[in-house]
């Protein structure tokens, strides 16, 4: 079971992914803003987070970074309802692990979700 950190600023994505994380096995914990989900992440143990990359006070991005400098080992999933290559390319320049098309494809989730706790296994020598 992994801590999954979600972030996103519209409350019925928060809701959705909370629930279908939780039916996947996974405790969650939610924020409505990147600076939010920033104070969670430093103050908690957090294995993977699925972050919008378009949120008030904080953005994706700038969520990214931050999260990178407290932990190089992060796994980040961004989510954009703006796949335009230019964000995804940047997202992929900053080291994030991947990106999350909406509306969110629940077996690509589960997917990504997987891969990026193995990801993080692997970073921290776990088998």
């Amino acid at each position: 079971m992994a801590r999954i950190l979600i972030a996103d600023d519209e409350e019925a994505i928060r809701h959705y992914l909370q629930k279908t994380i939780q039916m996947l096995g996974h405790d969650t914990l939610v924020a409505p803003n990147g600076k939010e989900a920033l104070d969670i992440f430093k103050n908690d143990t957090i294995d993977l987070s699925i972050v919008d990359i378009k949120m008030p006070k904080m953005d994706g991005l700038s969520f990214l970074h931050s999260a990178k400098e407290i932990d190089p080992d992060a796994v980040i999933i961004i989510m954009t309802g703006y796949p335009s290559a230019e964000s995804i390319v940047e997202t992929i320049e900053d080291d994030g692990y991947t990106y999350l098309a909406k509306p969110i494809d629940m077996v690509r989730l589960q997917d990504l979700i997987g891969r990026g706790l193995a990801m993080r296994d692997k970073r921290l020598g776990k088998k």
